[in-house]
């Protein structure tokens, strides 16, 4: 009896093993093709046929049966190659208001660093008031990534250095003039209303 209890035991580990062996296997395998999937994206000429998706909505005809890290990669592609309208769509379709993960956190600061590059460059009166634009949204990218991770120093980094090339001031209340600041007036030392 107590024999038949051990073997019993011992078959119940077994079959756990094999049950988490198994799904350990179909992680791995999913993971090898979403890293198939990936390369395919990054490739040169996969780069190029990102950019010519970026007409369909950027989901090359696949609809949204990707994985998201794929959709991240075919972004961060569409986004190097200058397809920045299907980046956004891309990138803004990984970001859930309700649910920011690790994938929705690299896309908003993906997105960010997008916005901030593209209004970053360039010159003339019109290219100004449109980088004001495209780094304002890339500050409001930053501050939702740093609302749901505070402690991101890429993050703040990047918001640094938004907020250095276009800095938030506020119009400050008329200081008094220099003048007036320095003009101290002492009372007389033979006051009368001293006791």
């Amino acid at each position: 009896m107590k024999r038949g209890w051990i073997h019993a035991a011992f078959g119940t580990v077994a079959i756990c093993c094999a049950a988490w062996a198994a799904y350990g296997g179909m992680r791995l395998r999913h993971a090898g093709q979403v890293e198939r999937a990936i390369a395919a994206v990054t490739q040169a000429p996969g780069v190029a046929q990102a950019a010519n998706a970026g007409a369909d909505g950027g989901r090359g005809g696949r609809g949204g049966d990707e994985p998201p890290q794929v959709q991240l990669a075919r972004a961060m592609a569409l986004s190097k190659a200058g397809a920045y309208d299907a980046a956004g769509r891309l990138y803004n379709g990984l970001i859930h208001e309700g649910r920011l993960d690790g994938i929705g956190l690299a896309a908003l600061f993906d997105l960010g660093n997008m916005y901030l590059r593209e209004g970053s460059g360039g010159d003339g009166e019109a290219r100004v008031v449109r980088s004001l634009a495209m780094i304002g949204e890339a500050k409001a990218r930053y501050r939702m990534a740093l609302r749901a991770a505070p402690d991101d120093w890429d993050v703040r980094y990047n918001l640094e250095r938004a907020l250095w090339l276009a800095p938030e001031t506020q119009s400050a209340p008329t200081l008094p003039d220099v003048k007036e600041q320095h003009n101290i007036k002492l009372r007389d030392p033979q006051s009368q209303d001293l006791p």
